[in-house]
């Protein structure tokens, strides 16, 4: 840390540290937990400070959150009341954005031993919920893949395949940080970088900082495609699974929206296209009406388990 930026964090948590004790005299604000950069990173000038209250339940609670000014530093305050808390914890999936910011906040001060005890909770990352994070980030990828596969393809444009392939980095980072049960930050690449070196120098450092040349784009670009498909049968399990249980074919709306509606996760059918191409599931059609009124069906793709 350098010397600029010691008396920069100090004069953040000396705002922070005043302001919080303004806030605990108010016996309607049950906890304060602190998260963003002065939690867990490196603060900048251009920092704020991220503080979540936790509140009394009440129907005629406030907004949901103030900018509020600590000696000069903008503080985003984000008012929850203590049962949304307890649902937001108890559902959120784990992993998402809702708990990475909480489990990576620190609990600054609280009026409720429970709310203790829920702050601890949030941070125990179960095998359910890395599993649909895995998913989810496994779906993320495929967008960017094909459109890198497509570009150098079709066009051989070297520049926008590796921008596709740089989009996929950052899931490609989730899927890295996830698999081992941590949780993520929101600079995610940095992050998995150090977890992974030699895969984010080919997929990320490497098409920045270095000529990009044939060889070198299509190197990056098979290792994203190598990566994927090593991880298929565990990162879509989920989707094998359902497809499994449901013993035939199933349309890509009925899939889309059984996840969705039961599990949080969109864009399922992506994935089912993904594993058809690699022959890990099948793939069917099914007949749909386009409207309530239409009088001709057509087909849909759909997909199938297949045998073991």
């Amino acid at each position: 840390m350098t010397e600029n930026t010691l008396p920069l964090e100090a004069r953040f948590r000396a705002a922070l540290d005043a302001l919080v004790a303004q806030i605990r005299e108010d016996r309607s604000v049950l906890a304060a937990i602190l998260g963003g950069s002065l939690s867990h990173d490196t603060v900048w000038e251009r920092s704020d400070i991220d503080l979540v209250l936790v509140t009394q339940d009440d129907k005629k609670a406030g907004p949901g959150g103030y900018t509020l000014d600590a000696d000069g530093v903008h503080v985003h305050a984000w008012l929850i009341q203590r049962s949304e808390l307890r649902r937001v914890v108890d559902g959120a999936l784990h992993n998402s954005f809702v708990h990475s910011f909480l489990a990576k906040g620190r609990l600054l001060y609280t009026h409720d031993d429970t709310l203790a005890a829920l702050m601890e909770r949030v941070r125990d990352v179960g095998a359910r919920d890395t599993e649909l994070q895995l998913l989810r980030a496994g779906i993320e990828v495929l967008g960017p893949l094909d459109k890198a596969r497509k570009w150098i393809r079709t066009r051989g444009d070297l520049h926008y395949t590796a921008l596709w392939i740089l989009y996929a980095a950052t899931p490609i980072a989730r899927l890295e940080i996830v698999g081992r049960r941590l949780i993520a930050d929101r600079e995610v690449i940095p992050q998995a970088a150090k977890l992974n070196p030699a895969l984010f120098d080919v997929i990320y450092t490497g098409l920045l900082d270095r000529p990009k040349t044939r060889e070198s784009v299509e190197a990056a670009l098979d290792l994203v495609v190598g990566y994927v498909r090593e991880r298929a049968p565990s990162l879509f399990a989920p989707v094998v699974e359902h497809l499994r249980e449901v013993g035939e074919a199933r349309s890509a709306t009925e899939i889309d929206e059984h996840f969705r509606r039961h599990l949080g996760v969109e864009h399922v059918s992506a994935a089912c296209e993904y594993l058809a191409h690699e022959g890990l599931v099948g793939r069917a059609s099914a007949p749909v009406k386009l409207t309530k009124r239409s009088n001709v069906e057509v087909q849909e793709m759909a997909f199938y388990a297949l045998g073991d």
